[in-house]
């Protein structure tokens, strides 16, 4: 059967000298599997230029139960803005990698496709601190969609945070995965963060990297298996 899909490119590998197996997230159904062309011909560098990290496309797949990996045909770039320079295409990158780490089930949520988007249109439109403060912004906002967001009602002066639990607690438990205070204070102050607050946000390299290291041990702690993202030391060096 064929199905008109939107999807937004997340991660290719080479599967073979004439195929490479791109990973996308799709409006209709979730993480998919497509085959794509590869090699240096006019058809596979085109789809190359639509299928680098968080670009967004539209394509025909031949989608049938028995086959895992999606033949596709009729593949355009969908009417979204590109991602221009070193910094955005550096945070698409860090999307798409986070993204392709984390969706493992082809579990279709619209809301989240939208979210994505959402997300990608204003990195394509920000600048100065906003755009410094994306990739923030969105692993925050993220936990909610995977189950993950911290619970902000727990929230007193002076608590620790329980990055195990996802709550503040007024004092620290037994096990070694929690924030002091001040940096409690600081996570929870950090909720307000958004795509549109986040020209208001401004910090230093130093406290923007500390922040990232931070999440990211959040996020490790509750996917064991999103380590080695090659993406996180080129995103940190941009912004050194």
């Amino acid at each position: 059967m064929f199905e008109n899909l939107d999807c937004i490119a997340l991660r290719t590998v080479r599967y073979s000298d004439s195929r490479n197996i791109l990973t996308a997230y799709s409006r209709q159904r979730g993480r998919v599997t497509v085959s794509i062309p590869a090699g240096s011909g006019r058809t596979a560098m085109r789809t190359r230029a639509l299928t680098m990290p968080l670009s967004v496309f539209q394509c025909v797949a031949d989608v049938r139960p028995d086959r895992d990996i999606l033949q596709i045909r009729d593949m355009r770039s969908a009417p979204v803005s590109f991602l221009e320079g070193p910094v955005r295409s550096t945070l698409g990158l860090f999307i798409a990698d986070i993204l392709a780490a984390l969706l493992r089930e082809p579990q279709r949520d619209v809301t989240l496709y939208d979210f994505i988007l959402y997300i990608r249109e204003h990195i394509a439109g920000a600048s100065g601190t906003a755009l410094a403060n994306m990739h923030l912004c969105f692993l925050l906002r993220l936990q909610h969609f995977l189950g993950i967001e911290p619970d902000w009602s727990t929230y007193t002066g002076g608590a620790i945070f329980d990055m195990a639990d996802g709550i503040f607690r007024p004092s620290a438990p037994l096990h070694g995965r929690w924030l002091p205070s001040a940096e409690a204070e600081a996570a929870w102050k950090l909720r307000r963060l958004t795509p549109r607050s986040a020209r208001l946000f401004a910090m230093s390299h130093t406290d923007r990297n500390h922040l990232l290291d931070r999440i990211m041990q959040y996020y490790q702690i509750h996917f064991p298996g999103l380590t080695s993202l090659s993406s996180l030391d080129v995103l940190r060096a941009i912004f050194s």
